[in-house]
């Protein structure tokens, strides 16, 4: 299916890239980096459809976005957007588009939501008013802002949502901007974990009565709380669906009940881990400190590259603490190396005790080996990496037995000939 698509950027390049593309697809294109111009063409009916940038210069699309709805409430807008907070998702969504893609996006991505928008798919989410009110959710990493997708897109459902993700991955956070997304400020949102729900039960609900209701850590829920939980659902029906919010672990409903686990799972949305946010740490690292009027610290480079590199075992709220104790070494400081180690220091010794420490270091030891490597343009760094890994696991487990081969093989997973070979490969038999 073709049509009449009009390019709203003011990126030349992008501009130009994106014309061609969807020209490629038998689309009559027209580009222009003006929103005047836009809004008069859509309005005149010179196209079928509208992809728009949202910064353009000093202007945001998304503050002529109501305009263009009152004038043309027929034709499908999808918005383009390098920004990094989950209020453009949202605003976009609730504005009434399309669809909501981040920039840089596959151009098929593109192509096939054009596709979509021109045989009536479904659109992102509703039209009210926006709200602009929304928590400081940031991110420019693709995970995130396919967060911040999801975001939008629930914005304008009346679905109960689950939001998946690590201990201090922000999901609470993000059940409260989408709770004022949907309600504004007008309807307050009651909040319980598992100890309140074990010791109150059907009470947390009926507290939540005409308010959002955020039950956090459901893997952590007792049969008896799920058995009060499914029976409030039962007893609410609708009346609470669009108020309802449920924070868990990446794996958490595999605990839950069949049928507690699909009453809630209506909408869904994935905090990804920390280590998965490629550009992020820094960004948040920034907002924290910024938060905290202490925009006048500066941190070395090197003190950057430990915080970039670090595992963050802890989640967001681990940085969050990490940047709350650097700020608080006082106004115009130099933040160097030494400093950014003893802030972690306290943070990673409480997740040594459950052993994602380790896990975290070691990660940190491999990305400084590559980083290096890479540097001094190596090319046989990954075999000589995974060599050293090796030998240590082999020495450590041999330490562990007494030196008892045969013992040390079966916790290693192998057969004592392959470890018998991999000591002498290794050179490990001529050590003491």
């Amino acid at each position: 299916m073709t049509a009449r698509v009009l390019v709203l950027e003011d990126d030349d390049s992008l501009r130009l890239v994106v014309s061609r593309a969807l020209s490629r697809d038998g689309h009559e294109v027209r580009a222009t980096a003006s929103i005047d111009t836009a809004i008069e063409k859509m309005i005149r009916r010179d196209a079928d459809v509208l992809v728009a940038d949202v910064v353009l210069g000093q202007q945001s699309f998304l503050e002529r976005f109501a305009e263009l709805r009152r004038a043309r409430p027929d034709a499908p807008v999808i918005v383009m957007s390098a920004q990094t907070t989950a209020a453009t998702a949202i605003e976009a969504a609730q504005g009434g588009a399309f669809e909501y893609l981040p920039k840089p996006f596959d151009l098929k991505d593109l192509s096939d939501c054009v596709t979509r928008a021109l045989s009536g798919g479904r659109r992102t989410g509703a039209q009210p008013p926006p709200d602009r009110r929304f928590a400081g959710l940031v991110g420019r990493s693709p995970a995130m802002q396919g967060a911040f997708q999801a975001l939008g897109r629930l914005a304008g459902t009346r679905d109960p949502v689950v939001l998946f993700g690590a201990e201090g991955s922000g999901r609470a956070s993000a059940a409260r901007t989408l709770h004022r997304a949907r309600h504004g400020g007008a309807v307050g949102l009651i909040e319980a974990g598992p100890a309140r729900l074990e010791r109150e039960g059907l009470a947390v609900f009926d507290a939540a009565s005409g308010a959002g209701l955020l039950l956090r850590r459901a893997e952590q829920w007792s049969q008896a709380t799920q058995d009060c939980v499914l029976e409030a659902l039962e007893t609410t029906g609708d009346q609470l669906a669009d108020r309802l919010y449920v924070t868990v672990r990446p794996d958490g409903l595999a605990r839950l009940s069949p049928a507690l686990a699909n009453r809630l799972a209506i909408g869904q949305v994935i905090l990804p881990r920390l280590r998965d946010r490629a550009g992020d740490v820094r960004l948040l690292f920034e907002q924290v400190l910024q938060q905290r009027g202490a925009v006048s610290l500066e941190l070395t480079a090197r003190a950057w590259i430990i915080l970039e590199r670090h595992g963050w075992p802890g989640e967001v709220l681990e940085l969050e603490r990490v940047a709350a104790r650097l700020a608080n070494l006082g106004p115009g400081r130099t933040v160097g190396e030494a400093e950014v180690r003893a802030a972690i220091a306290p943070v990673a010794s409480d997740h040594d005790r459950d052993g994602e420490g380790a896990s975290a270091r070691l990660d940190e030891a491999a990305s400084d080996f590559a980083a290096e490597a890479l540097a001094a343009g190596r090319e046989d760094f990954a075999r000589t990496a995974q060599d050293a890994v090796e030998a240590a696991l082999i020495r450590a487990t041999l330490r562990a037995t007494g030196g008892v081969r045969l013992e040390a093989a079966r916790r290693l997973g192998l057969n004592r000939n392959t470890l018998a070979r991999r000591i002498t490969a290794l050179g490990l038999d001529r050590e003491d």
